[in-house]
């Protein structure tokens, strides 16, 4: 079994899988296990399960012990078996005994209480179903009170360039201070963070001959100690990706990279408790097109 601290720097996204040609994603998704990525992060929410589904074939061809399988749980829970009944559809699908981490997708996922449904969660990683707890998408508080009476190990959320609220508002210092493995999602907004050719990323990918892409990913990764999730399956783009763990910039580029603020993303209004007013940070990056 792989442990926390022997996840690869870059983890498997799989939000727009061609579940409809999985054939032709298996040799991309196959490369990307072979360079050494093994955190595979799913979604039932994702095309009603059908990428889950799709991904069995995958799956089946790798060597459990060494793929660490990450799953949410979705909108909406309404009773406490809920919690079980989507975690044993995983493995049901999936055919496996276990999965490595069960998060909650979002706390509106939850009509319980949060820790009515993180209560039935570290249940269940007592029973063997599951071997590590995460969160995504809340807040500090929200953070913060799970954490203190059901141990926390993974953080999912969006950081990029342009996105650092969860900085802001103390995420990314308390998951340094209590282990939490931050996995940020959107770290290049989708290509659109090169599109927008900021004069420091121009200058600094000139500077070490690397993509923007791949400045971005050196940053995220041995700067911010983040484990980006990204789906990729272009065997190139793969490569480019891993390649952007291979060079060192100067201290005083990550320092500039860290100081980067973009005040339209700084300005969205974030709805963190429903109430209408503002975005769901799940949608923050894909603001500003």
């Amino acid at each position: 079994m792989i442990d926390k601290e022997e996840i690869f720097p870059i983890g498997i996204g799989t939000w727009k899988i061609d579940y409809k040609n999985i054939n032709n994603e298996l040799t991309a998704l196959m490369h990307s296990y072979a360079k050494g990525q093994n955190y595979l992060s799913l979604y039932m929410l994702y095309n009603d399960g059908k990428i889950v589904k799709s991904l069995k074939t995958y799956i089946d061809k790798l060597d459990r012990n060494k793929l660490f399988i990450s799953v949410n749980l979705e909108p909406t829970i309404e009773e406490i078996k809920d919690i079980e009944k989507q975690l044993n559809e995983y493995l049901t699908i999936l055919h496996l005994k276990y999965v490595d981490n069960l998060q909650l997708h979002t706390p509106k996922a939850t009509n319980l209480s949060l820790m009515a449904t993180y209560k039935e969660m570290k249940r269940l990683v007592d029973a063997g179903k599951v071997r590590y707890l995460g969160i995504s998408n809340c807040n500090l508080e929200q953070l913060e009170e799970i954490n203190s009476n059901v141990k926390i190990d993974f953080f999912e959320g969006v950081y990029n360039l342009e996105c650092k609220i969860n900085e802001d508002i103390g995420i990314l210092d308390y998951c340094i201070k209590n282990n939490i493995t931050f996995i940020p999602y959107q770290v290049l907004r989708r290509n659109k963070t090169a599109l927008k050719n900021y004069p420091i990323l121009v200058e600094l990918s000139n500077k070490y001959s690397k993509t923007q892409n791949q400045i971005l990913l050196n940053w995220i990764i041995k700067e911010k100690n983040m484990k980006p999730l990204i789906k990729c399956t272009n065997i190139e783009r793969i490569n480019q990706n891993i390649e952007a763990m291979n060079f060192e910039m100067e201290k005083e580029d990550y320092k500039r990279l860290n100081d980067f603020r973009n005040i339209e993303f700084d300005n969205v209004k974030i709805d963190w408790n429903a109430t209408g007013e503002g975005i769901s940070i799940d949608q923050l990056a894909n603001q500003f097109e």
